[in-house]
């Protein structure tokens, strides 16, 4: 994977607060440590005309639903391969779906309409065909038939998806499938047909000719001219009253088992202006939705605090899901087996009663056997109440009666109903506030080994791939600037067996495919770095830089030794006494045991003696170690940094011995305030200095090898007093310094002058 250091100033907040704490002292040392966030990479990819908002991967092709577009590209280097113009349509309130309009252009009511990819799926059962839906022609779909010989081939047979049929309801339109407010539509084959499950979010601005539906299971005409509802129970509609001030966001959809599942934002209750997370149930053979249910679902962090107290702090808001299959590590860690499905979402804190999310964000694992057992556990409990968005307060549902369900399966009886629960399923974030300061948009995983890694991606185009684990904290082994837009929830995880997998990432108008082997390894900058990233990664250390094995040749490849780096130290001298912190600055200073920093077995000497360690102070880029004292002066001393693996060597410290040899003036005022000066040599040695006079200090204006400078204090009668001055453990005294009454003012003269310059003499006692 080729790649280039281009430097990018601004970008790099990100990563440093996002995983680390900033130690002031050794900043420098700490950038040039760090991963380098600011490579680019060059990686697959393709630019359409327009935003993309869905992607689906069949046969070697991959099929982008954009405004107004559908694009093929081949799964190599993402090279289009066909397109079909969806759009700009002409709507008229006279013009149904399937029918060409252009004739009503220039008659009023008429308006070009964009049309929305809202939703973009593959179905096998009749034929490969692609079925897509979009933002015009009343929320209707067509299919595009897949020769065998061509996949490609979107364009030779297309059919729209629209049967108006005269014995329909009044009102009734299951051929009006997807709303432009926002959608997710999951197809699934049952019993030899093929079921559609939607979710929309509506409002009043729908006209009831071509109602949309909340929730609904249609399924697709054996005709495949369009579709029909199995009763006039299979869908659920947020009540007119309710919809512009209950809006229900579907985030997403999946199957798992015998179940069919959305996830929602919306308002905690119908009077509430706070907002969090649902996830909505119901048995994928109910057609009449008798088994469907709803329960919020609550990522938080809990900190601990002193007195043994906890805070939870709750990121309310779902911004993107994935479901998948956990790594054996992580599957122990969560209670799991191999073949469990887990769903895993990213949240965010949102604005307060708003859904708006800051950037502050959380991940969280929900076992989907964890799920069904909550729901099973509380369904009798007094946390079930009535779904008043659709029933409304005073429904027979909602009034007087006692809610019982059987949730452990999907047998259901006609007269059982929807049901809502009140008790949030919570789950603890990951990455223990990791993700903090960043607003995270897009998540799936993959599996390496025993290992499950997250691709994650933010609002600000960065594109991250780190370890998912609950014992202990993970940096993201890749992290990049990916785009200027945001990462799209939609995302791609192709896992070929004995192939190297990627994933397709969406940022606005573009989609780009990256490995899931990781980018390289020139960007860990430091050994322990290098080292610590996921073993699929085959990074290791050669010399001074991290590569592959094939880029060493030298054969002094390593994945398992770091020698420490010393990049600067602070003060460079100290007093003969000693008594100096001294702080190391640079990286690899701690010996890792499954990769927890410990430096019980790091040791810093000045030359042959020891410099104490204070272990409290101390990181893998930072060293604190007070010096001992020295008989003599020496120059040049080693600092050797010895982690039990190898050692580092800095040649810059010195032990000196301060000397003051004058100081002006020699007196002053009582009332203090005369700048002193202090003229000697190594005066800048150590880490403080303190001078005083008469017990009191002189306080410090600026600090050379050669030169003190500092306002003397104020004292109560005209004296001598000796001046003093400590640097750590070293102290040194002056002659003295003489405090004399304070000039007295009598007359000034002249008193009034011309406006150039004049010579005033002050007449003084």
């Amino acid at each position: 994977m080729k790649a280039s250091a281009v430097i990018a100033p601004g970008i790099l907040v990100l990563l440093f607060t996002l995983v680390h704490k900033s130690y002031g002292e050794c900043k420098e040392a700490l950038v040039k440590s760090e991963m380098n966030v600011n490579m680019k990479y060059q990686l697959p990819n393709f630019t359409a005309e327009t935003p993309i908002q869905n992607v689906v991967l069949h046969k070697h092709h991959i099929y982008l639903g954009a405004v107004n577009y559908i694009y093929v590209l081949n799964d190599k280097d993402l090279q289009k391969v066909a397109e079909y113009k969806t759009g700009p349509v002409l709507e008229h309130p006279d013009c149904f779906p399937c029918q060409d309009c252009s004739h009503r252009a220039n008659l009023s009511g008429g308006i070009w309409e964009d049309n929305i990819n809202m939703a973009l799926v593959i179905d096998t059962y009749y034929d490969d065909q692609l079925i897509s839906c979009g933002s015009v022609h009343r929320g209707t779909c067509q299919r595009h038939v897949l020769p065998p010989s061509n996949t490609a081939d979107i364009q030779s047979e297309v059919h729209c998806m629209y049967s108006p049929q005269a014995d329909e309801e009044p009102g009734q339109c299951p051929d009006c499938v997807v709303s432009a407010l926002g959608t997710k539509v999951l197809i699934s084959e049952k019993d030899r047909f093929i079921n559609f499950f939607v979710g929309n979010t509506i409002n009043s601005s729908y006209h009831p000719d071509h109602l949309l539906h909340s929730i609904s299971v249609r399924r697709l005409k054996e005709t495949q001219d369009g579709f029909k509802f199995l009763t006039d129970q299979s869908y659920i509609d947020v009540l007119p009253e309710f919809r512009d001030s209950y809006p229900i966001k579907y985030v997403h959809a999946f199957e798992s088992n015998h179940f069919i599942y959305f996830l929602t934002v919306q308002r905690e209750t119908l009077d509430a202006q706070t907002f969090h997370t649902r996830i909505i149930r119901f048995c994928s053979v109910d057609s009449g939705l008798h088994s469907y249910m709803e329960m919020p679902l609550e990522c938080i962090l809990t900190e601990k605090r002193r007195k043994r107290s906890t805070r939870e702090e709750v990121f309310n808001i779902l911004q993107a899901a994935y479901v998948s299959k956990p790594g054996a590590h992580l599957a122990k860690q969560i209670g799991a087996n191999l073949n469990d499905d887990i769903l895993y979402g990213v949240f965010a804190r949102s604005k307060p009663d708003s859904t708006e999310p800051m950037n502050r964000s959380a991940v969280c694992a929900f076992p989907i056997k964890y799920v069904n057992e909550f729901f099973n556990k509380i369904v009798n409990k007094n946390n079930v109440r009535c779904l008043q968005h659709f029933y409304g307060p005073n429904h027979e549902h909602c009034f007087n009666r006692t809610l019982l369900r059987n949730s452990s399966g999907c047998e259901v009886r006609s007269d059982e109903y929807r049901t809502e629960f009140t008790t949030a399923l919570q789950r603890v974030d990951l990455f223990m506030g990791q993700f903090n300061q960043v607003l995270l948009t897009s998540i799936s995983t993959f599996i390496k080994g025993d290992l499950t890694i997250a691709n994650l991606g933010t609002s600000e185009g960065r594109f991250m791939q780190v370890v998912v684990s609950r014992s202990g904290s993970s940096t993201p082994h890749v992290n990049f600037r990916l785009d200027s837009h945001p990462v799209s929830p939609e995302a791609i995880v192709e896992h070929p067996l004995n192939q190297n997998g990627y994933t397709l990432v969406v940022t606005g108008k573009k989609i780009t495919k990256i490995p899931l082997n990781g980018l390289g390894c020139e960007h860990f900058q430091s050994c322990s770095q290098c080292l610590s990233a996921p073993p699929f990664v085959q990074c290791g250390w050669c010399h001074d830089k991290c590569v592959l094995l094939e880029e060493c040749p030298t054969g002094t490849w390593t994945q398992e030794i770091c020698l420490p780096t010393i990049y600067e130290v602070s003060p460079t001298s100290a007093p003969l006494e000693g008594g100096t912190m001294l702080t190391v600055c640079g990286w690899d200073f701690g010996f890792r045991r499954n990769n927890k920093f410990d430096l019980k077995k790091t040791k810093v000497l000045l030359g042959n003696d020891s410099c104490t360690l204070t272990l409290s102070e101390s990181t893998t880029n930072m060293l604190k170690c007070t010096v001992g004292p020295a008989v003599n002066e020496h120059f040049n001393i080693s600092i050797i940094i010895a982690n039990g693996r190898g050692t580092a060597q800095y040649s810059a410290f010195s032990y000196v011995d301060p000397i003051i040899t004058s100081i002006s003036p020699s007196y002053g005022p009582k009332t203090g305030g005369t700048l002193l000066t202090l003229t000697g040599k190594y005066l800048n040695s150590g880490n403080s200095r303190h001078i005083s006079i008469g017990g009191k200090t002189c306080t410090l204006k600026s600090v050379s090898d050669s030169i003190l400078e500092c306002y003397t204090p104020a004292q109560t009668t005209p004296t001598e007093f000796p001046i003093k001055l400590k640097i750590d453990l070293a102290n040194r005294e002056m002659n003295s310094f003489s405090y004399q009454e304070d000039p007295i003012v009598y007359a000034i003269h002249p008193t009034k002058s011309f406006i150039r310059h004049v010579d005033i003499a002050l007449i003084q006692r």
